[in-house]
């Protein structure tokens, strides 16, 4: 894959801007699909629930469902092209729908829940160093993307037990326990074959890449099935997010500290601040 599919965009005229991005959507699926299938699933054997999972994936990383709709799209295009040039004999996106947009997003789990759990999860001795380190920085904010920081973006203060994690639009800071489990993660990770702290094993290369959503998302998981009730939504990213930004904001903290809290720009963070509030308080009424 993707079968000439690349090639057809640019003899349709397609902007190279508009190319990127079908190629980046459609390397992704193509990713997943080798995750799951490591046996190489061939695009006439992928059927429409391979289609649905990948999309609820990532509704449960990062992306708003407005993103998850354009990926949709994007991927109809491709299946459409695969399909009209004889590459595969039924079309398995063609039905699959469009998500509703979730106009009012709320809170599932309080902060006060997940650091409660969080301090479960560092005690947990079933628990590697790897599953502490996620959770602790899931706890502050982190989107799919910010764990993909460098060794070098590391800097270990043992003096002060204290460890500062660069991101591209903010700086970590670990302390106490925090950092001790963290630190031991990483003087691991120091003897892996990759630059990046948190690793994905890559089937195809056999090499350790930047850390993918699904890795992520399976030790959230885990712990959602160890700490939280049985009809309780799982913990993704997206919902700790809104448990950080829903906490800060019952705290009063200003629209600039939420937004360098999460990372984010402060329009953004009003936006999403007065839709967050609004659903939070219309689940509570029902």
């Amino acid at each position: 894959m993707p079968y000439g599919f690349i090639r057809h965009l640019e003899d349709k005229g397609y902007s190279e801007e508009t190319i990127l991005s079908y190629e980046k959507v459609t390397n992704n699926f193509i990713n997943f699909i080798a995750s799951v299938y490591p046996e190489n699933k061939e695009p006439f054997h992928i059927n429409p629930s391979d289609i649905k999972n990948y999309l609820d994936l990532q509704l449960k990383s990062d992306k708003s469902v407005g993103t998850v709709n354009k990926e949709l799209a994007i991927l109809k295009t491709f299946f459409n092209f695969l399909w009209e040039t004889n590459k595969i004999p039924v079309d398995p996106i063609v039905k699959i729908k469009r998500f509703k947009v979730q106009t009012f997003p709320e809170v599932d789990v309080s902060f006060e829940e997940i650091n409660t759990i969080l301090q479960k999860v560092l005690l947990n001795p079933e628990y590697t160093t790897l599953r502490k380190s996620i959770f602790i920085l899931a706890t502050k904010g982190l989107k799919t993307s910010d764990y993909r920081f460098k060794k070098d973006y590391v800097q270990d203060s043992i003096q002060d037990d204290r460890v500062k994690i660069k991101l591209r639009n903010r700086v970590i800071q670990l302390e106490g326990k925090e950092a001790s489990y963290f630190r031991e993660y990483f003087y691991e990770a120091m003897f892996n074959d990759s630059d990046y702290v948190f690793t994905t094993r890559q089937r195809k290369q056999k090499i350790n890449g930047p850390i993918q959503v699904m890795s992520i998302l399976n030790h959230l998981r885990a712990i959602s099935v160890d700490y939280l009730p049985e009809d309780t939504q799982q913990l993704t990213l997206l919902s700790i997010r809104r448990s950080i930004a829903f906490k800060l904001y019952k705290e009063k903290h200003s629209i600039q500290s939420i937004a360098k809290a999460l990372g984010i720009e402060e329009s953004t963070a009003s936006n999403y601040l007065k839709n967050l509030v609004v659903g939070t308080q219309m689940a509570k009424s029902t």
